[in-house]
C-alpha cells in the first residue's frame, strides 16, 4: 500500500483550510497554534508542495492547497461517516445474557443499573433460561451457568460466588427440631433442588460429611431456587442452598441456618461463552465487570460468614 501522510497532519490542514486560521484550527482541535502550524509544515514537506500562502497572521490556500483540501476533506467525511455507522451498529446489537432466575433476581439485577450507568452504550438483554437462547444465538451472547465448569467447546470462567452452601429452614421448624450436626438431618424432611435425586445438592452434601445419602425419591423437588427457598420459609422442610443468594432472608430472620456447618461445593457459577465471542467488545467489558462484582461480593460474604 502506498505510504499515506499522518492523519493528524491531514486533520490539522483541513481544519486550518476550512477556518482560514491556524489559531481557530487549534481551538477546534484542542491543541496549540504552534502544533497546528508544525503539522501543516510537516505535511507540506512530505508532499513537496506549499499548501498555504502565509502573510503574517493571515493564511490563504494555494491552488494546490485548494485541490488537496477538496479531496482530503471529503475523505475525512467518509471516514467519520464509516466510524459513526460501525459504532451505531455495535450499539444496536444488544448483549444477550442467559441466566437462571435466582441468580438474576437476587444477585445480578440489583447490580445491573450500575453497569448501565458506567456503560450506557451497551444494552443488556436478559434471557431467563438457556431454553430461550436458541433464537438469539449470537457471538455476543453470554451464559451464566451453575455446575463444575466442564462444558465441552465453550469458554468457562468461575465466578467466586455460590460455592458456600448451608442448610436453611424456617425459624419455627428449627425451634421444633434439635439439630447439631449433618447426621441429624437424616430422616428429616429434605427439600431438593433438582429434577433428579441422584444429582441433588444433598448427594454432594452427605458425601462430603461421609454419610450415606437418604432416599430422596419422594422428597419435594423444585427446579427453581427461589421456589425452594419459599418452601423452606413456609416450613415444608430443610433446604440446602448457596448462602449468598439468600442473605436478605437470613438477615431478616425469615430463614435461619438449621445447623452451623457449611461446606464448599465443587459446583458454582460460571460465566460462559463461545470461544469466538471473546473478541467481542461487549463480552469483554461485561465479563470484566461481572468478575469484579463477584470478587467484591465474595469478600463481603466471606467476612459475614467468618463472623457469624
Amino acid at each position: 500500500m502506498e505510504r499515506l501522510p499522518s492523519l493528524n497532519a491531514v486533520r490539522s490542514f483541513v481544519a486550518a483550510a476550512r477556518l482560514q486560521s491556524f489559531t481557530a484550527a487549534a481551538l477546534e482541535l484542542h491543541v496549540t497554534q504552534g502544533a497546528v502550524s508544525r503539522m501543516v509544515q510537516a505535511l507540506e514537506q512530505e508532499l513537496g508542495l506549499q499548501l498555504f500562502n502565509r502573510n503574517g497572521r493571515f493564511i490563504t490556500l494555494t491552488q494546490a492547497g485548494q485541490g488537496y483540501y477538496k479531496e482530503v476533506s471529503h475523505a475525512l467525511e467518509l471516514i467519520a461517516t464509516a466510524t459513526r455507522k460501525i459504532q451505531q451498529a455495535e450499539r444496536a446489537q444488544a448483549l444477550q445474557l442467559v441466566v437462571n432466575s435466582a441468580f438474576a433476581i437476587r444477585w445480578l439485577m440489583p447490580r445491573l443499573p450500575a453497569f448501565q450507568r458506567k456503560h450506557p452504550n451497551i444494552d443488556v438483554h436478559i434471557l431467563s433460561s438457556e431454553a430461550e437462547s436458541g433464537a438469539h444465538a449470537e457471538t455476543s451472547q453470554l451464559t451464566i451457568r451453575y455446575g463444575k465448569g466442564n462444558w465441552p467447546g465453550i469458554s468457562a470462567e468461575a465466578l467466586p460466588v455460590g460455592t458456600l452452601m448451608g442448610v436453611v429452614c424456617s425459624p419455627e421448624l428449627k425451634a421444633a427440631k434439635t439439630l447439631n450436626s449433618p447426621a441429624d438431618l437424616l430422616g428429616r424432611p429434605l427439600l431438593t433442588h433438582t429434577a433428579s435425586a441422584d444429582t441433588s445438592f444433598w448427594a454432594e452434601y452427605f458425601t462430603h460429611y461421609g454419610l450415606a445419602q437418604p432416599d430422596l425419591a419422594l422428597a419435594p423437588r423444585f427446579h427453581q431456587l427461589l421456589l425452594l427457598a419459599e418452601a423452606a420459609m413456609g416450613g415444608m422442610g430443610f433446604a440446602l442452598v448457596p448462602l449468598f443468594l439468600f442473605q436478605a432472608e437470613l438477615n431478616s430472620g425469615r430463614l435461619v441456618q438449621a445447623i452451623n456447618q457449611t461446606f464448599t461445593s465443587a459446583r458454582g457459577y460460571y460465566v460462559t461463552h463461545a470461544s469466538g465471542a471473546a473478541h467481542d467488545h461487549k463480552v469483554r467489558v461485561f465479563k470484566q465487570w461481572l468478575m469484579r462484582e463477584a470478587e467484591d461480593c465474595y469478600q463481603q460474604t466471606e467476612a459475614i460468614w467468618q463472623t457469624a
